[in-house]
């Protein structure tokens, strides 16, 4: 009788840990990858460094911010749309995107690429 107890106290104890060790590597799985997602939502790192690469991409009045954003990627002008997303809803452009045709490079952040597309150069022109 003592045995199936001490037999059962045993294997719950090594059910726990398994469980709890699988419970840490979760946990430091889920870190890295917020760090690494948050890291480069604010690092700005662009695709290629300096001369980079001509690209040219053209935005139609329809499209939905998603589909910039895919085509972007699409276009190897970004690693990954879902950070282009969140970059785009914290930067000081969100809501003003035109459409029309646009040349950017491979070397520009992210940053850089919004300021092209709403065209923030030409509206401070007009303004001064």
């Amino acid at each position: 009788m003592k045995e199936n107890s001490a037999k059962s106290i045993a294997v719950g104890i090594a059910v726990k840990i398994v469980l709890l060790a699988v419970l840490v590597l979760v946990l430091i799985f889920t870190g890295r990858r917020a760090y690494t997602f948050g890291y480069q939502i604010f690092a700005q790192e662009a695709m290629s460094e300096a001369p980079g690469k001509k690209v040219a991409v053209t935005i139609t009045k329809d499209m939905s911010f998603g589909e910039i954003a895919k085509l972007l990627e699409e276009k190897k002008l970004i690693k990954d749309k879902n950070v282009f997303r969140i970059q785009y809803m914290l930067s000081e452009y969100k809501g003003e995107i035109e459409p029309g045709s646009y040349v950017l490079n491979t070397s520009q952040t992210a940053e850089e690429m919004l300021r092209v597309v709403s065209q923030a150069d030409e509206k401070e022109t007009e303004t001064e």
